[in-house]
C-alpha cells in the first residue's frame, strides 16, 4: 500500500510538475513587425519641414499632458471609427507613450490601406529623451 501511494504520489508530481513546462511551451501570439521610424529621424523629417502628419494615438489626457508639435489626436480605442478621417496616401508617423499601441495602430491602418504608415520607435517617451 505505501509503495502504491508513493508511484501515486511520484505520478502526481510528473502531472503537475509538467504543467507548466508544457504551458511555457505553448505558442504565443506574436504582433507583426510594423515599419518604424526612431526619433532621431523623425526629428529630422521636422527639421527638414518634410510633408506628413503626425498621429498620437494616446488618451486625450495623455495627449493634453505633452505631445509633438503638429500631432492630431486620434486614440487607439476610438481609431477604427476615426481612422476615414485621415487621407489615404499621406505619410503617417504614429506614435503612443513608448510605441506597443502605435504599432497596433499601424497594424490595423495598413491593413486598411495605409501603406504609408510608421510607427514612432520607443514612442514620445522615446521622442523626448534627452
Amino acid at each position: 500500500m505505501r509503495r502504491r501511494f508513493g508511484f501515486a504520489l511520484l505520478a502526481l508530481f510528473f502531472v503537475l510538475g509538467a504543467a507548466p513546462f508544457a504551458l511555457a511551451q505553448a505558442p504565443t501570439q506574436v504582433m507583426p513587425a510594423v515599419p518604424t521610424i526612431s526619433p532621431a529621424e523623425l526629428h529630422a523629417l521636422i527639421a527638414r519641414h518634410a510633408f506628413f502628419a503626425l498621429v498620437d494615438v494616446r488618451e486625450p489626457a495623455e495627449f493634453a499632458a505633452g505631445h509633438i508639435p503638429g500631432a492630431v489626436s486620434l486614440p487607439l480605442s476610438g481609431l477604427s471609427a476615426t481612422y476615414h478621417q485621415i487621407p489615404k496616401g499621406l505619410r503617417l508617423v504614429v506614435y503612443c507613450r513608448t510605441g506597443h499601441r502605435s504599432a497596433k495602430a499601424v497594424e490595423f491602418l495598413r491593413a486598411n490601406g495605409y501603406e504609408l504608415a510608421v510607427s514612432l520607435a520607443g514612442g514620445y517617451t522615446a521622442y523626448t529623451a534627452p
